[in-house]
């Protein structure tokens, strides 16, 4: 064998253990499942709330045009989970306009055919 891959004891190589250590992370991320989180933008200004309550505390205002990704929705389609910009918080889905079928649709309306995945219950509740 090339000495490269065997030491003059006959132990593995550093080399070896390497492209061993390269080649099981490609496997893994190769069949990581792909999360397909649909994109949305504000159609107008929208608070970025801590939790799924106009009362609850607003993390930032999302100006008109921001695209953000969908993470989920509480099933009543009221409230979305998004990401905009590096943070993550809730949304009115009501001012959430994405594209479906060519067309532009509100969230609230078209969340579940467009797959966006589905909360059954609040958070904490």
């Amino acid at each position: 064998m090339h000495r490269l891959f065997k030491s003059p004891e006959g132990t593995p190589r550093l080399y070896l253990r390497i492209a061993a250590c390269v080649a099981i992370v490609g496997v893994v991320l190769w069949f990581q499942p792909q999360i397909n989180e649909p994109a949305a933008q504000v159609s107008n200004g929208l608070n970025l709330r801590s939790a799924p309550d106009q009362r609850a505390e607003r993390l930032a205002v999302l100006p008109v045009g921001t695209t953000v990704e969908v993470q989920r929705c509480l099933d009543d389609l009221r409230w979305c989970n998004v990401r905009a910009d590096g943070r993550s918080g809730w949304v009115s889905a009501d001012y959430l306009v994405a594209r479906s079928d060519g067309k532009r649709v509100r969230l609230a309306e078209a969340g579940r055919q467009m797959g966006v995945v589905i909360e059954t219950a609040k958070p904490g509740g």
